[in-house]
């Protein structure tokens, strides 16, 4: 893969720190939102939030900056293989994540944005990563058309554990997609 020029880029990432929780927390209850994020999946997000505040989540919260502004919300986590029960989504070796994201800020919602902060937020944070998996609920046909945009391919269907709900796992060869870029 090419040297990344992060310079390049219109958006940054970085952690979520304890400063901007409550942004985080008024976000996942946004009506475009809490149609995705609900339950315990919800319950599930706001611990593990607090987990990663405190320094003892295995996951990574994100949060994605148009200059100084806060706009979008990502979280990731590394899939531990071969044990991992995600792992049977991926291929043999290399490195591979997890990605959940939300454009929080209204302000930024409709403007064609998600597949960018997608890639950007890929390029200059993961791309060391061989694989990314990520799981819209079947029925989140926007979501699902952006992440195809992106070039995430839906590998097959499953019910989490924490919703009753179809989804699609999908999954994004990085070094594939992002070699030429």
């Amino acid at each position: 893969m090419k040297k990344i020029d992060k310079q390049a880029f219109r958006f940054n990432f970085k952690p979520v720190d304890k400063e901007h929780r409550s942004l985080v927390h008024s976000w996942l209850k946004e009506p475009h939102v809490a149609k995705w994020f609900y339950g315990q999946g919800l319950e599930n997000t706001l611990n593990h939030l607090d987990e990663f505040l405190n320094g003892s989540s295995v996951s990574q919260y994100w949060l994605g900056y148009d200059q100084t502004h806060p706009f979008a919300f990502l979280i990731t986590s590394s899939i531990e293989k071969p044990n991992d029960e995600l792992a049977k989504w991926c291929s043999q070796g290399g490195e591979a994540i997890t990605l959940d994201l939300l454009i929080g800020d209204t302000d930024y919602l409709g403007k064609g944005l998600s597949h960018i902060v997608i890639q950007e937020f890929l390029m200059s944070q993961f791309s060391h990563v061989d694989e990314v998996l990520i799981d819209p609920e079947a029925t989140n046909s926007h979501a699902i058309h952006i992440y195809k945009k992106v070039g995430f391919a839906v590998l097959g269907e499953f019910i989490p554990s924490h919703s009753p709900n179809l989804h699609y796992m999908m999954h994004l060869d990085m070094k594939k997609t992002y070699e030429n870029k």
